[in-house]
């Protein structure tokens, strides 16, 4: 980022981070955590529940198919279906966290059978993933000197990573295990809007869209224009004058891309355009856009060599 060319105004950033959290606040309405009770006996229980409490995301404690799980679900605002039924009133979300404490998974490792104690989870929550978290590790094996090797270790989280799909976190504090559960909570507060914007930029036409000051939104034929102009002044030596001087002759970036194609001499199409200055009325001494830009412009949009040099 450079901050250089670059105003930041306070009120930009208070209307962002006020969307953002409007977003996040009614989304995070219908998200609700399942925690096992087991998952709470610890210390680290106090900070989960304060985080989720603190994003507004709605919890209730159950007992879970396996210990030290949290599930998550989705209500739904119910429709009438086609054949004349309710929609359901809840979503079951994908993602699953299992809480293991270090000195299990030392157990696990020496028994080689960590791979199948989450495949038998896998088995219980089918169709879910599962992030792992090891709590309490490195300081189990401070305590305990030689009780598991490091590669030892690496290889068995690995063979987890690579065969079962299943990722893991290694955890000391129970700040950390609270981050880690709202940071997850808030990601799937947050899917629905981000699985909207998805789709209404992966149309037929595919636009970049971004919510910051000084993008330009097209919406259909809506802003191409001031895109176009925005492209070439991107360019180097091009001035605000000299895009208007270009779009002048040519009014779109296909016409301009079409134009240099079938040019004779296409390098030399720009270079004789008169360029005016700050709008004003076209003279006799008026610059012209000069055959050394043209040939930079032409080689941005009519090279077909990768390695072109602008």
């Amino acid at each position: 980022m450079n901050f250089d060319s670059m105003t930041i105004h306070f009120s930009t950033l208070k209307a962002l981070f006020t969307r953002v959290y409007a977003i996040l606040f009614c989304e995070s309405k219908f998200l609700h955590a399942v925690i096992d009770p087991d998952f709470l006996q610890n210390p680290y229980g106090t900070d989960v529940l304060a985080k989720l409490s603190e994003l507004n995301l709605k919890y209730e404690i159950k007992q879970q198919l396996a210990t030290r799980i949290i599930t998550f679900y989705r209500t739904n605002q119910q429709t009438l279906t086609q054949p004349g039924t309710l929609s359901p009133k809840t979503t079951d979300q994908n993602f699953l966290i299992h809480l293991m404490l270090g000195q299990d998974l030392v157990h696990h490792i020496k028994e080689r059978n960590l791979r199948s104690c989450i495949e038998n989870l896998q088995q219980l929550y089918p169709n879910k993933t599962i992030s792992l978290l090891v709590y309490g590790l490195v300081s189990y094996c401070r305590q305990n000197r030689g009780c598991v090797g490091r590669n030892e270790t690496e290889m068995a989280l690995t063979e987890l990573q690579l065969f079962a799909e299943c990722s893991h976190q290694l955890l000391e504090t129970a700040e950390e295990v609270g981050n880690y559960v709202a940071q997850l909570g808030k990601s799937l507060a947050e899917l629905p809007y981000k699985q909207q914007q998805q789709e209404k930029y992966s149309g037929e036409q595919l636009y970049l869209g971004n919510e910051k000051k000084g993008c330009v939104r097209v919406e259909g034929t809506a802003g191409l224009h001031q895109l176009y102009q925005n492209q070439l002044i991107k360019i180097p030596s091009v001035t605000l004058e000299v895009a208007e001087a270009i779009i002048s002759v040519y009014p779109s970036l296909k016409q301009l891309i079409e134009a240099f194609r079938f040019a004779t001499d296409a390098p030399n199409l720009l270079a004789d355009i008169p360029i005016r200055r700050a709008a004003g009325p076209i003279t006799s001494s008026i610059r012209r856009i000069g055959p050394e830009l043209s040939k930079k412009i032409y080689r941005l949009y009519g090279s077909v060599d990768p390695k072109q040099e602008i």
